[in-house]
């Protein structure tokens, strides 16, 4: 049994009770929903996809909290599809079986069969669980899904480096396929922050003044991203973000989910909700862009 461990320091607390204090202010911080999530047990399950952002819980966790509170809204998922990105730039696409996420609030069960079977489908999906060691953009997601479901959820986690769109489309539709094929209800989550902004990034296509021009351009630029994914189109979000050397990090998870959530039925796309780091904190040395979205059948 390979276990994971928690190492994303700095992102989310390292104790149980801290831990869930912490996702609860995320739920009733002003950038949040206001309000706790409630699991509907006859929910409709019609999300299945989503995107949640990956930085540490006081920058984007009120924003995450959106999907997580829709999630539990919608119902009961059997297991959490989550794509994740590699900042340590580790080859394709990767997961793990037999596995566990040793978190603060207990572990995490890998949904083997499901991981194997789209490693065995796919054919792009490597079974590599070092690849997960040191990356925190799986890893932040879980405290949220433990704070909703307790221990009565499996997830699959798939990292992803470099790919282009020909292999989120056979990934994607992959995951959909076998999801299928073993009756088994999943959600995709694809795990992104969007533009990095900042000379901390190296990256000021704007300038750095007046702050009133670059929010401006870091929105006008996001929400291109965003629009393509809520109309369910995966070459487009490559291609903008390929084309225009844009600084979203996730954008191969993301668009993998779109595709497999096509594949399960999905006909629309939702932004729950959107806001910068400096919405949340004001720093403006670096800023990040987050967004909540939904993808329903």
């Amino acid at each position: 049994m390979y276990v994971r461990r928690p190492s994303a320091w700095g992102f989310h607390p390292f104790d149980p009770s801290q831990e869930r204090i912490e996702i609860e202010r995320c739920f009733l911080s002003k950038h949040g929903v206001g309000s706790k999530p409630k699991i509907s047990e006859n929910g409709d399950r019609r999300i299945v996809g989503g995107v949640v952002p990956h930085a540490g819980l006081i920058y984007s966790g009120p924003i995450a909290s959106h999907t997580y509170y829709h999630l539990a809204r919608d119902g009961r998922p059997e297991t959490f599809v989550i794509l994740g990105v590699s900042h340590a730039g580790n080859p394709g696409f990767a997961t793990m079986l037999d596995a566990i996420w040793r978190m603060p609030m207990g572990d995490v069960k890998v949904d083997s069969e499901l991981a194997r079977s789209i490693v065995k489908h796919s054919g792009f999906v490597d079974i590599n669980p070092e690849a997960h060691e040191g990356e925190h953009s799986i890893e932040i997601q879980l405290p949220f899904l433990q704070y909703i479901y307790g221990e009565n959820f499996r997830i699959v986690p798939i990292i992803v480096g470099y790919g282009d769109y020909e292999m989120c489309k056979n990934v994607g539709e992959a995951i959909a396929d076998v999801a299928e094929d073993l009756g088994r209800d999943i959600v995709v989550l694809g795990s992104t922050d969007f533009t990095h902004y900042g000379v901390l990034y190296g990256y000021t296509p704007a300038g750095t003044k007046p702050l009133e021009k670059v929010l401006k351009w870091i929105y006008q630029t996001d929400n291109s991203m965003i629009e393509a994914i809520t109309s369910l189109d995966a070459k487009r979000l490559i291609t903008i973000v390929q084309k225009n050397n844009y600084t979203m990090c996730g954008y191969l998870p993301v668009a993998t989910m779109i595709i497999a959530s096509k594949r399960l039925g999905a006909s629309k796309g939702r932004l729950l909700k959107y806001a910068t780091s400096y919405d949340v904190q004001g720093s403006t040395d670096a800023i990040v862009g987050y967004a909540s979205i939904i993808i329903e059948r």
